[in-house]
């Protein structure tokens, strides 16, 4: 059997075992006190029945001495006393009582119906005494001629323990689910500023560290949502230092890359037709072109993470999907644009030309050479782009986002940084990403789609003319 997972509900089966073992207690300590109280009243009650028959019981035996009671039954005095006194809660137990009459020798003169002849009692006591199955109390005459013991069965008192006992289980499986129900709401209710309260720190993540705002909070709770607030200033001074150093790095790096091409170019200028030489300049201007693209990559990562909103004028998907295929395609072989449903979207055009650009030089970069990219944008504000990808399995599929991470083609160009800076922009923008592997073998695709639609401006306008647009 789990343990309760939330605090209501632990909170709720403690309680309610607390409440358990209370009234359990609660009723064994009742039922003590019951049966005392009980055997008190039943044993004061059975005194003064005694002392009620005693010269009742004279009267009629020495009415049938002399013969009157069997001419006139009616001067009985007995025939109209009643021997159930005291009643049970939950049902009757008439004539529970018996008595004898016995004189100063013990012998039985007179006794109720439901009475044995032989005395219960040998020897008389006045008082009260225990019998198996009876309590007993003998009641005698000031002069000592006349004693009479009366009889109440065991069973009856205990029945009476028993119908209480019945009461208090019913009113215990009424009133505990009650109690449990109520102080579970109650403890749902006094809850809530603390869900509130989880509920604020899920939504904080690496684009969103603002303290969380003050709530009504109990006061074990009030220290922690200091320290996290703490804690989450901690972590954005953090990363904005780490940020702006990625940013001002690659920044300050892009003057000297710049000046050293432009230099390489001279020098390759001046050595004329030296083919070494010339092979050595190509080696060292392809690492200034790998340095400048990783410094690129890196600028738009910084620029990703600190990504805003965007109040300017709706920017048109077909527009900027075409203007990053002819910059990534110039001779229109591979990029295939269908874009007959492209959105406007509210987003920074620099943004999305970012993230198109990344996700179609990734398909340039590790399609098979001369299989076809594709940018097809449906209805609903989604964007996909499908290109061959063979080599990739599903295991490394989820890799793919994070930094520096490549798939199987490692001897292709680049620094595995183009669906990480794509992941950046989709988390700080709320662009729901997610990347799928259709087919299998040689015909295998990776499908990478953009869910728009928390930027969504208005229904798709008509696709411009664009390179190998169907």
């Amino acid at each position: 059997m789990s343990r309760p997972s939330t605090l209501a509900a632990r909170l709720g089966t403690r309680i309610a075992i607390s409440l358990l073992i209370a009234w359990i207690l609660a009723t064994l300590v009742s039922l003590a006190v019951l049966m005392r109280e009980l055997n008190y009243s039943y044993d004061r009650t059975l005194k003064e029945t005694a002392q009620r028959l005693l010269p009742l019981a004279i009267s009629d035996y020495q009415l049938h001495q002399v013969g009157l009671l069997e001419l006139r039954p009616d001067l009985s005095l007995l025939q109209n006393f009643d021997l159930g006194i005291t009643h049970r809660l939950l049902s009757d137990q008439p004539e529970y009582l018996l008595y004898q009459l016995r004189d100063w020798r013990g012998k039985v003169l007179l006794s109720s119906h439901n009475a044995p002849m032989s005395p219960m009692l040998p020897a008389i006591q006045p008082g009260f005494a225990s019998l198996e199955h009876f309590r007993l109390y003998t009641a005698s005459t000031p002069d000592g001629r006349y004693h009479i013991q009366v009889a109440e069965s065991v069973k009856h008192r205990y029945g009476a323990l028993v119908d209480s006992l019945i009461l208090f289980i019913l009113v215990f499986v009424l009133a505990l689910p009650v109690s449990v129900l109520l102080v579970y709401s109650a403890v749902r209710r006094q809850l809530v500023p603390v869900n509130r309260f989880t509920k604020a720190i899920t939504l904080r993540h690496g684009q969103n560290l603002n303290p969380i705002d003050p709530m009504d909070l109990p006061d074990d709770f009030l220290k922690v949502q200091e320290a996290t607030n703490e804690l989450l200033e901690r972590l954005r001074s953090a990363l904005n230092a780490e940020r702006e150093f990625a940013a001002n790095a690659a920044h300050e790096l892009r003057t000297p890359l710049a000046v050293a091409s432009v230099q390489l170019q001279r020098l390759r200028q001046e050595l004329g037709g030296d083919t070494e030489q010339s092979e050595r300049l190509s080696t060292v201007a392809g690492s200034l072109k790998r340095l400048t693209r990783l410094v690129d990559k890196l600028l738009q990562l910084a620029r990703a993470e600190s990504a805003g909103l965007y109040s300017g004028t709706p920017t048109s998907v077909a527009r900027v999907a075409q203007m990053v295929a002819r910059e990534l395609d110039p001779t229109e072989d591979r990029v295939e644009l269908l874009l007959n449903d492209a959105p406007m979207l509210q987003l920074d055009p620099d943004a999305l030309a970012v993230i198109l650009s990344n996700l179609i030089e990734n398909g340039l970069k590790y399609a098979p050479e001369g299989s076809p990219v594709i940018l097809r944008a449906e209805s609903g504000d989604k964007v996909m782009v499908e290109n061959l990808a063979p080599q990739l399995d599903s295991e490394s599929l989820s890799d793919l986002q994070k930094r520096f991470v490549r798939g199987n083609e490692r001897n292709q160009p680049g620094a595995g940084l183009g669906l990480a800076i794509v992941s950046a922009f989709c988390q700080q923008l709320g662009i729901v990403m997610r990347l799928e592997l259709l087919g299998s073998g040689r015909g295998q695709r990776l499908r990478v789609s953009l869910d728009f639609s928390t930027v969504s401006s208005q229904p798709p306008a008509p696709a411009l003319p664009s390179p190998k647009s169907v």
